[in-house]
Formats: structure tokens, C-alpha cells, sequence
């Protein structure tokens, strides 16, 4: 099978149908509602007409954060997935074996994590997914040996070491920020300021912007101050006002979850309203935005893939076709396509990708050496290209820049945060 239609499981004679969606809504609609492992078959009479998978089950182990700081990303996550190995059931599974579901809720804590993922490697899993933060996904890839597992963070702030058994999901934060300046600096605002927390990822988002302002093509900006708060606090307006006395064109929010909420809000009460503002991607799941919509900044903007940015605004193409797929099946499990429902879905594609490739006993090391070449294949975030050096597959150019409009994010950037074209 062309490894073009795997990435998206865009398969032919499949999507070309128009009723492929409504023969499994049923069936993903009923896997969503279950606990936290997903059936490996249909029981539905829509779903019989379907090529389900018969043969013996493959296991996907998966940590998800489904509590604690990171439960807005894991739960959904772990939603998605059911929807995912729901469809892909009823399309025949891996080879004819059905997708099932293990997942454990790691409480978004790092200990929990390697406690979950030391247990599934001494039973000798060949492959994990792991999320949903940055800090508690770096715990369990120290785990990895040059032997396995194969592990797949689901979170973008972690940076595998070329070679190792590590993948990362998303589009990293140093294309994020990239992405953010490319705009901003195409607007004119080069003045700008920093707010980030002190936990993992905004630590991460402060380091990748000073690495990205070092490059030559942003020399015209300047950092007129750069503020940290932890991420536990309830109010940020000490660090807001040592900002606001600086009078940026633009200030760079870098934290996650509820800690933004704290910010906006703060903002808010402040006057700072009007000030242009960028954050991180983990901040754009429809439902924080729109429950933090009287607060937001006028002027919001967030890198994006192309998952969060609406349809009609792709370009036609087999990453659009798979972000139909993808949205087409979210939407029917309940969720927002804009929802932080993707982060999961691209890992657990291109793994069904190599078992199929591999066979379903594949080990560790076979995995990673199918991972390690993909050359342009299609997912919901972009075109995976890898290799030995490259464990993620997506760069800038994946990424386009959009705002909140009220009632969604919409791109306003071209390829990689560029003026969008006219037309």
C-alpha cells in the first residue's frame, strides 16, 4: 500500500465513498463512551457492512495525562483514540487485527509515568505512546534503550536525540516561535515582551526563543523584557505590570492550560487588551478558547497545524484529505476538530502505517527503522520526512499563524507564519 494514504489511513475506495462516514459513526460514537480501553470490533449492523478486522488484537499501549495539569489534553486524547481505533476497525484493522486500546492515566505527575511505563517494558512492549506533557514524557523516554521500546511523545516541547528510540509528535516550539516572529515581523512589531511559567513547557518556550531571536533573519527584533511566573499562581500582575511599563508591540505568552487563563485575565484587568499577543499551540483547543473568549486579547495569534485551522482554507491536497478524515471522525465522536483531539491521531497513524509495513510483530528496532524514513507522507499536521537526525518529520513550513475570531481560529499567515497570498 502506498504509504501516502497510510498516514491519514486515506485509504483507496474508501474515503471516495460518500456514505464511509455514516457506516462508522455508530461505531466510534460507541467507543467514545467507553473506559479507558477501546473495543476491538463492531456490534453494530451499520458497522457489519464494513470490513471489520477478525484476527488476534494489536495492543497499543498508550500514557495519557487523563487528571492533573495536563487531563485537558489527555482526556481528549484518549477520546480521540477510541474514535481512531474505531475506524480503523471497521476498515479492516492492521492487516486484518483489530487496533486495541491500553491506556493509563500517568496523573500527569513523571513519576506515575516511568512507574506505568517500567511495568509495560518489563513485559516487553515494543512500543509506547506517551503524553501529554513535556516534563512527564521526558521522564519516561530516559527508559528507552538502543533495544526499546519504541516511544512516541505525544507532547512537542521534547527534543529526541538523533538516533535514539524517541519520536516527537507535533510541530516542535522552536518552529512555533519561528513561526509567530515570521509574522510578527511581517506586521512590524519587533518591540516585544516575554511572560512564560516555570514549569516544563514554559521553560522550554523561553529557551527556544532566545535561540530563535539569535538567528539573523530576526536581528530587527528586541526583547524589552522577559518575565517569569510559576505556574500554580493566581495572579500574574506584578510581572504584567513590569511589562506594560515597557510598552511592547507584542508579548509572547508562553504556558499552558489554566496558568493562561490566569494571564488573559490579568491582561484584562490591566488594560493590556490591545497589546498583540502570541502563545503556544497547547493553548489552542477550541473549548479554552471560547470559555476564555471575554478575556483574549483583541489581537490573539497561535502557530498552528493545519488540523486547527478550518478545512476550506487548506489547499487541495492529500494532508487536506486527511484532515477531512480526521475531522469527519471527530466530529462524529462529539468532539471539535479544533480541540486538541489531534496530537494523538498522527503517532497512532504512522505506527499503523509501519505494522503494516512490518507485519504486527514487529519489534522495537524494526519500528524505528521505518519511522526513521518517511518521505513525505501525509498526515493531519503536515508531511512527515524523517530520518536518523530528524525524529519529529514536520518543519515550519507545516504551520500556518491564525487568530481567534470569536468563534474559532481562522489562518491569517501563509505557509510558516509568511503573508498569506491574495486568492
Amino acid at each position: 500500500m502506498n504509504n501516502r494514504y497510510k498516514a491519514g489511513i486515506v485509504r483507496p475506495g474508501i474515503v471516495s465513498k460518500a456514505a464511509a462516514f455514516g457506516i462508522v459513526a455508530a461505531t466510534v460514537l460507541a467507543a467514545c463512551g467507553g473506559g479507558s480501553t477501546a473495543s476491538s470490533s463492531s456490534t453494530t449492523a451499520a458497522a457489519k457492512t464494513a470490513t471489520t478486522a477478525s484476527k488476534s488484537p494489536v495492543v497499543f499501549h498508550v500514557l495519557l495525562s487523563e487528571t492533573g495539569a495536563g487531563a485537558f489534553l489527555g482526556s481528549r486524547g484518549a477520546k480521540s483514540l477510541k474514535a481512531q481505533a474505531a475506524y480503523i476497525n471497521a476498515h479492516g484493522g492492521i492487516n486484518g487485527h483489530p487496533m486495541q486500546l491500553a491506556i493509563e492515566d500517568n496523573q500527569s505527575s513523571p513519576s506515575t509515568n516511568v512507574s506505568l511505563a517500567t511495568t509495560w517494558i518489563s513485559q516487553g512492549v515494543h512500543f509506547i505512546l506517551n503524553g501529554s506533557l513535556a516534563g512527564v514524557d521526558q521522564a519516561v523516554d530516559a527508559l528507552a534503550t538502543p533495544n526499546g521500546p519504541f516511544i512516541y511523545d505525544l507532547s512537542p516541547g521534547t527534543y529526541p536525540k538523533p538516533g535514539s528510540m524517541v519520536f516527537s509528535s507535533d510541530i516542535s516550539t522552536n518552529s512555533l516561535i519561528t513561526a509567530d516572529l515570521t509574522y510578527l515581523k511581517s506586521k512590524g512589531l519587533t518591540n516585544i515582551a516575554a511572560l512564560t511559567s516555570t514549569d516544563g513547557s514554559g521553560v522550554d518556550g523561553l529557551n527556544q526563543l532566545k535561540s530563535v531571536l539569535a538567528e539573523p533573519q530576526f536581528s530587527s527584533f528586541k526583547l524589552l523584557t522577559s518575565q517569569t511566573f510559576d505556574p500554580t499562581s493566581v495572579s500574574v500582575a506584578t510581572q504584567l505590570s513590569v511589562i506594560k511599563a515597557q510598552n511592547p508591540q507584542a508579548l509572547v505568552v508562553w504556558t499552558t492550560g489554566a496558568p493562561f487563563g490566569t494571564v488573559v485575565k490579568g491582561m484584562a484587568s490591566l488594560g493590556m487588551s490591545n497589546i498583540v499577543t502570541t502563545t503556544t499551540a497547547g493553548n489552542d483547543p477550541y473549548a479554552e478558547l471560547h470559555s476564555l473568549s471575554q478575556y483574549l486579547p483583541k489581537s490573539l495569534y497561535i502557530a498552528c497545524g493545519p488540523q486547527n485551522i478550518p478545512l476550506s482554507q487548506l489547499p487541495s491536497g492529500p494532508v487536506k484529505t486527511a484532515d477531512t478524515v480526521f475531522s469527519n471522525v471527530i466530529t462524529a465522536a462529539g468532539g471539535h476538530p479544533s480541540d486538541a483531539y489531534g496530537l494523538t491521531w498522527d503517532p497512532a497513524q504512522l505506527l499503523v502505517g509501519a505494522l503494516e509495513k512490518l507485519g504486527v510483530n514487529a519489534s522495537a528496532k524494526q519500528i524505528l527503522s521505518y519511522m526513521e524514513n518517511l518521505h513525505n507522507v501525509p498526515g493531519i499536521d503536515g508531511s512527515y520526512s524523517t530520518s536518523v537526525s530528524d525524529h519529529r518529520g514536520l518543519v515550519t513550513s507545516d504551520l500556518y499563524v491564525a487568530t481567534w475570531n470569536g468563534t474559532g481560529l481562522t489562518a491569517v499567515s501563509g505557509p510558516g507564519g509568511a503573508p498569506a497570498t491574495a486568492g
